[in-house]
């Protein structure tokens, strides 16, 4: 009965790593979104935000890579 719920619980891990891989995915092409659409050098403030916001999601991106790592720790755990 413990093996049936570790297993279900490393297929649940799994499926979360998907959504993570996902976000990841979804952080990156709005990055690369900002970056082709970025503005003009002359226009200082929408510069600025378009920085503000390619930092903040990379900020993001790198949160998610803290909890996919947390994820598959917990993966190796329940595996040995």
């Amino acid at each position: 009965m413990i093996d049936l719920l570790l297993a279900y619980q490393i297929e649940a891990s799994n499926s979360y790593i998907k959504i993570l891989h996902n976000q990841i995915n979804f952080y990156e092409t709005e990055i690369k979104f900002l970056e082709d659409n970025k503005p003009f050098f002359f226009q200082k403030r929408k510069l600025e935000e378009n920085k503000k916001k390619i930092n903040e999601y990379e900020q993001k991106i790198f949160d998610i890579y803290i909890k996919l790592e947390e994820e598959i720790n917990l993966i190796a755990k329940i595996q040995s």
